[in-house]
Protein backbone atom coordinates (compact mmCIF):
# COMPACT_ATOMS: atom_id res chain seq x y z
CA UNK A 1 0.00 0.00 0.00
CA UNK A 2 0.97 3.40 -1.12
CA UNK A 3 2.37 5.81 2.00
CA UNK A 4 -0.21 8.75 2.34
CA UNK A 5 -3.61 9.97 4.22
CA UNK A 6 -6.56 7.83 3.94
CA UNK A 7 -10.13 8.25 5.15
CA UNK A 8 -10.65 4.41 7.00
CA UNK A 9 -13.09 2.64 9.38
CA UNK A 10 -11.32 1.81 12.82
CA UNK A 11 -13.97 0.70 15.97
CA UNK A 12 -16.75 2.35 14.25
CA UNK A 13 -15.38 5.89 13.16
CA UNK A 14 -14.49 7.07 10.09
CA UNK A 15 -10.92 8.70 10.47
CA UNK A 16 -8.13 10.46 8.32
CA UNK A 17 -4.96 8.65 8.78
CA UNK A 18 -1.66 8.66 7.58
CA UNK A 19 -0.48 4.71 6.29
CA UNK A 20 3.20 4.84 6.82
CA UNK A 21 4.75 1.43 5.39
CA UNK A 22 7.02 0.86 8.46
CA UNK A 23 7.55 -2.00 10.65
CA UNK A 24 6.45 -2.81 14.25
CA UNK A 25 5.29 -5.22 16.93
CA UNK A 26 2.10 -6.69 16.85
CA UNK A 27 0.82 -6.07 20.82
CA UNK A 28 -1.55 -8.96 20.86
CA UNK A 29 0.59 -11.70 19.07
CA UNK A 30 3.98 -10.68 19.13
CA UNK A 31 5.08 -10.75 15.63
CA UNK A 32 6.56 -7.87 13.70
CA UNK A 33 4.28 -6.84 10.73
CA UNK A 34 4.35 -3.86 7.92
CA UNK A 35 2.08 -1.29 8.07
CA UNK A 36 0.68 1.05 10.62
CA UNK A 37 -2.09 3.47 10.69
CA UNK A 38 -1.29 7.16 12.62
CA UNK A 39 -5.07 8.94 13.59
CA UNK A 40 -4.99 12.39 12.86
CA UNK A 41 -5.51 14.57 16.05
CA UNK A 42 -4.56 11.48 17.85
CA UNK A 43 -0.49 11.79 18.56
CA UNK A 44 0.34 8.76 20.28
CA UNK A 45 -2.68 6.75 19.01
CA UNK A 46 -1.40 4.25 15.98
CA UNK A 47 -3.25 0.49 14.50
CA UNK A 48 -2.00 -2.11 12.71
CA UNK A 49 -3.32 -2.30 9.03
CA UNK A 50 -5.16 -5.33 9.94
CA UNK A 51 -7.28 -3.04 12.13
CA UNK A 52 -8.90 -0.71 9.64
CA UNK A 53 -10.89 -0.96 6.45
CA UNK A 54 -9.76 1.88 4.11
CA UNK A 55 -12.43 3.58 2.78
CA UNK A 56 -11.01 5.77 0.10
CA UNK A 57 -7.28 7.51 -0.80
CA UNK A 58 -4.62 7.76 -0.85
CA UNK A 59 -6.24 11.70 -0.35
CA UNK A 60 -4.62 14.41 -2.74
CA UNK A 61 -4.20 17.57 -2.15
CA UNK A 62 -5.66 20.27 -3.44
CA UNK A 63 -5.09 21.95 -7.10
CA UNK A 64 -2.73 24.86 -7.00
CA UNK A 65 -4.79 27.92 -8.10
Amino acid sequence: MEEGFYWVLYAGTKLIAWYADEETLDYLTGERIRGVWHFMGASDFIATRQETTVLSGPLMPPADR
